[in-house]
């Protein structure tokens, strides 16, 4: 698989939980749909939105949802931000529950609320986040969204999404997933989750680059919610330019808001491709392998470090504690691209690592 990206000469490349390696086609991709369109008609727009209908459609497919749920958004924070304005007439609730170990991004984005009359509310800092009874017991008749992650960016921690969304829904609450960390290596199936809304980006297991993230919202609530921000591209037709006549989009596009990015979903149209080429399942096992011979070779000999355990999405995430130099050092001398998030070594497997790789970090870290 690795013949389809281009990998970073002379390295072994395990940082995919950051930044996925570039796709080889993303280069002819973007030629094709921006730049040569661009050049020969100059206001190429109808070219453009159809590229960003082909991302949609590409995405949909990826996930099994419905194009028309799915909004393009420029980042996480911008999708969690829009999705959020459309709740404040909605309901009259007004915390957002969160676990201490959710991206900082996502917590930012809540508390930034504050003057809005948002509250933000945390599980315990033990409470294992994967336990559907450690989001019922932090629920009370005041929350009005869980924002749980689909994979923990800092533990790996893989959550099981549909039970918590239930959880939420038993309390009354909606549920909106993060799959930052899990789409494009662990199944994101949005319709079969019973969430509300799903957030998610290109720039990691996608290989898409950055710019390019989404909103999924649930049927149910796609045409119903109305997003206080909104842009003209949130309007049924962009182009009818009447300023005294707003009329929502009648899907996830009313989440748009304002002129659009293009190239950045060309580039992830051309990542999301490869992905379903080769199909998550796939991805998955392989990945699963990859990280069992990482561990085989290692777990035994380091009794000083914390591995993880129960289930974990892409990334194995272990603690190294004291031994965190050391570990950096070695990466640094066998040319191995993984980081930490302080003393936590995160280490991710994609379609283009192979059996190689694993050997080449187990030697390095031994």
């Amino acid at each position: 698989m690795a013949e389809r990206f281009h990998l970073p000469p002379g390295a072994t490349y395990l940082k995919s939980h950051s930044v996925g390696c570039q796709p080889r086609a993303a280069e002819t991709l973007l030629r094709d749909r921006l730049l040569t369109p661009w050049r020969e008609t100059g206001e190429a727009w109808p070219h453009w939105l159809e590229a960003i209908d082909q991302w949609r459609a590409a995405l949909a497919g990826l996930i099994g949802a419905e194009a028309q749920d799915l909004c393009p958004a420029t980042n996480v924070s911008a999708g969690l931000s829009r999705y959020i304005s459309a709740l404040g007439t909605a309901t009259t609730r007004r915390t957002i529950l969160l676990a201490p170990s959710a991206f900082p991004t996502i917590g930012y984005v809540a508390s930034g609320l504050a003057a809005a009359g948002w509250k933000t509310g945390y599980l315990p800092a033990d409470a294992d986040v994967r336990d559907p009874a450690s989001w019922a017991a932090a629920l009370d008749d005041d929350v009005a969204l869980v924002v749980a992650m689909h994979v923990s960016s800092v533990s790996g921690a893989l959550t099981d999404v549909a039970a918590v969304a239930a959880a939420a829904k038993t309390a009354g609450a909606r549920c909106i997933a993060d799959c930052a960390q899990s789409v494009g290596v662990v199944p994101v199936t949005p319709a079969l989750w019973g969430v509300d809304a799903v957030l998610g980006t290109s720039v990691k297991w996608l290989c898409g680059g950055p710019g390019a993230a989404w909103l999924w919202v649930a049927p149910h609530d796609r045409s119903t919610l109305d997003p206080m921000e909104r842009g003209w591209w949130s309007h049924e037709n962009p182009f009818e330019m009447d300023i005294a006549d707003f009329r929502y989009a009648p899907d996830a596009r009313r989440w748009w808001g304002g002129t659009p990015d293009v190239a950045p979903f060309i580039l992830s149209t051309a990542g999301i491709g490869e992905i379903a080429a080769i199909g998550v399942p796939a991805i998955r096992g392989h990945n699963a392998a990859l990280q069992a011979m990482l561990r085989d070779a290692l777990e035994a000999r380091t009794p000083q470090w914390r591995w993880p355990s129960g289930a974990i999405g892409g990334t194995l995430c272990i603690d190294t504690g004291t031994d965190q130099p050391r570990v950096a050092a070695a990466l640094e001398r066998h040319n191995l691209r993984a980081d930490f998030r302080g003393s936590i070594l995160r280490v991710s497997f994609h379609a283009y690592n192979d059996a190689a790789d694993a050997h080449a970090a187990a030697e390095a870290l031994s």
